[in-house]
């Protein structure tokens, strides 16, 4: 579905947040008893999880990746792994992801974090990363964790998107929150707040907690045709990567917002297309997209615009890590 505009409009003017309140009562008060149905099972090797409390679109998918490339590098870790749901894929798991299946079989982030790392999909987190360690991982990444109880984590951060925010700060269906920050702050370790803090989101963390900061860029060198471009995607709040076309001075003569995770068919690639030859323009998408779309004879016409985090301070989050790490082998 596409995420509601109402879920970012203001609180005091927001009647159907109003409306459906009793429900994100009772969504809250579920998501307290899924909790509690559980005892997190620990593992052979260290869990960091990268989360969000919002439905869809935080960045935490470049934020995983990002991570990964920082343990890596500072030689953390030498054979860290990425365990995911795999969300809208067909696989139950636990199993590798290997790119010879579609993001229909695999969901499309688990594609996408395979090209960084060994992916396990797995509806159960924990088989998953047992899995992981059997293949030989040293660490695991838990990719979208905040909300699975069944693994213990070692670490967890929890993404935000400082253009969303927590939205109108309502739950679930009132609002984007998939708990109440209340809820949430017990499990989080740290904070990684991406772009401009236009919404003082800082100001409602908790103080005790670190925050760490970085910013959603594109990819260098960007090399793109200088013709107008006929940009679409399906993500959790599209408007994000729009905000990101226009900082990098791309001339848009068309704008198509799908629903997050969209399973594009060929008529919607149809028509794209005859809008993009009828504007003299080319398409362009998300990466996350782009594993989506079905082939097709004019894929040619349609750009990537590839995105990364920069972490404003990757050294003092290594560090966080490892200190944590080493208190809890203490």
């Amino acid at each position: 579905m596409k995420t509601p505009a109402f879920w970012y409009a203001p609180s005091p003017h927001n009647s159907l947040a109003r409306l459906l309140s009793p429900l994100a009562a009772l969504y809250a008060h579920m998501a307290r008893l899924d909790k509690s149905r559980y005892t997190p099972k620990s593992v052979t090797a260290p869990v960091i999880c990268i989360g969000n409390i919002i439905a869809g679109g935080s960045g935490k998918t470049p934020c995983a990746i990002t991570l990964m490339k920082l343990l890596k590098d500072s030689k953390t870790f030498l054979s860290p792994a990425f365990v995911t749901r795999g969300y809208k894929g067909k696989v139950e798991g636990p199993e590798r992801v290997d790119d010879t299946n579609s993001p229909t079989f695999w969901g499309d982030e688990a594609l996408l974090l395979c090209r960084h790392a060994p992916t396990y999909v797995a509806q159960n987190r924990l088989a998953g990363a047992e899995l992981a360690i059997f293949n030989g991982a040293d660490a695991v990444l838990l990719d979208d964790g905040l909300q699975h109880y069944s693994l213990q984590k070692d670490i967890s951060f929890c993404v935000i998107d400082c253009m969303m925010g927590f939205g109108n700060g309502k739950v679930i269906p009132a609002g984007p929150l998939r708990q109440t920050l209340s809820d949430a702050w017990p499990a989080i370790d740290a904070f990684l707040l991406i772009g401009d803090d236009i919404h003082n989101i800082r100001a409602q963390l908790p103080l005790s907690k670190p925050v760490f900061t970085g910013t959603l860029k594109a990819c260098e060198p960007l090399e793109l045709s200088n013709t107008p471009y006929i940009a679409f995607c399906g993500i959790g709040f599209p408007d994000k990567f729009k905000k990101t076309l226009s900082e990098n001075g791309i001339e848009l003569a068309g704008w198509h917002p799908f629903a997050d995770h969209h399973a594009y068919t060929m008529d919607d690639m149809t028509r794209l297309v005859d809008e993009a030859i009828n504007n003299k323009a080319r398409l362009i998408t998300t990466e996350k997209d782009f594993v989506r779309l079905p082939d097709f004879h004019q894929k040619s016409l349609i750009d990537v615009l590839p995105i990364e985090i920069h972490f404003d301070e990757p050294q003092n989050i290594i560090d966080f890590i490892r200190s944590k790490l080493a208190a809890h082998s203490s």
